[in-house]
């Protein structure tokens, strides 16, 4: 009988072998760096030994297999993860082969390793807002050393990101909030929140910032593209027509009044998606109407909102 390296990620354990606290639906954690040996049961339903012949997968060791179990009982196969510096979602694998025609038994168990310093629930925050709208998002900052770690300061490269630090469990959490500045104009923004500590391994921690900034009344498209046709698919909805989403943030009595194009082989139909706050423009080709070459043109959607009365959105293409 032959036993090769293995390795089973069932469950991963961290501070001695206490499983991780989690929330339900929820991997279990493990901290950056930390060995453990985890035992899983392997069963035997049928009414005959079953031998277990190999124990394979990418890493680890075995260090205990019941090679021979009883029927109607269930093995015990342990084994010792080392995980250095690997950082994120580990994936393991684990095949266990048995002695005559029994099939293999496969397994794929996900956990998630976490820094000796974490930011939580990720580093990086997005904001997805309209232009004036207040947001802010939370993340903690875990300290999983055996030492305390205490954040010194915080600071953003990017004046539209404002973080604030505030100690939960000094030492050991922190929660760090980052406010969208709300001046902050209609775009795209990007931005490095440095939280500087007292622990020289760890002195400096990142988190990236992310922004989209839309104005209060938006479309979906900055503009109608239809690139290269093909004359002869034009009767095809997915080739011929593009749809556009205009909508209010937070819109209780939008309206769009009209919409209209200088192009004169498109029509225009407008659908109300939600009442009140948004709705959707279709722009289609006639092929009835349409010649071929280039063309360009635009779309003008009328609304009843007195900040953006008009949106105007280029068109071209080329019909060959």
């Amino acid at each position: 009988m032959k036993l090769t390296p293995a390795v089973l990620v069932v469950a991963l354990v961290c501070h001695g072998d206490r499983p991780a606290a989690r929330r339900a639906g929820e991997l279990e954690t493990v901290v950056q760096g930390t060995p453990f040996e985890h035992v899983f049961t392997v069963p035997n339903t049928g009414s005959t030994p079953l031998v277990i012949q190999r124990v394979s997968t990418s890493s680890g060791v075995v260090t205990h297999v019941d090679s021979v179990i009883p029927p109607d009982s269930a093995g015990r196969v342990a084994v010792r993860i080392e995980l250095g510096s690997f950082v994120g979602v580990l994936s393991e694998a684990v095949r266990v082969e048995f002695a005559g025609h029994r099939p293999a038994a496969e397994f794929r168990v996900l956990r998630r390793v976490v820094p000796l310093v974490e930011v939580a629930p990720q580093p990086d925050v997005y904001f997805f807002t309209a232009r004036g709208e207040p947001a802010q998002r939370e993340l903690t900052i875990i300290n999983h050393l055996p030492r305390p770690l205490n954040v010194l300061d915080v600071a953003s490269s990017n004046p539209a990101f404002r973080p604030t630090v505030k100690p939960l469990e000094p030492g050991r959490r922190y929660q760090l909030t980052i406010t969208l500045d709300t001046t902050t104009a209609v775009g795209q923004y990007q931005g490095v929140i440095r939280i500087t500590t007292d622990v020289r391994e760890h002195a400096s921690l990142t988190v990236e910032g992310h922004a989209y900034v839309k104005d209060v009344v938006n479309a979906s498209l900055a503009e109608l593209d239809y690139s290269q046709l093909d004359f002869n698919a034009l009767d095809r909805e997915a080739v011929g027509q593009r749809t556009v989403l205009v909508q209010k943030y937070r819109g209780t009595d939008f309206r769009i009044l009209q919409a209209v194009t200088d192009v004169p082989f498109m029509t225009v139909k407008v659908e109300p998606q939600k009442d009140g706050e948004s709705y959707f423009v279709h722009v289609r080709i006639q092929q009835d109407r349409a010649p071929r070459g280039r063309f360009h043109g635009a779309l003008r959607i009328e609304t009843n909102d007195v900040s953006k009365r008009e949106l105007k959105l280029p068109i071209h293409g080329e019909i060959l």
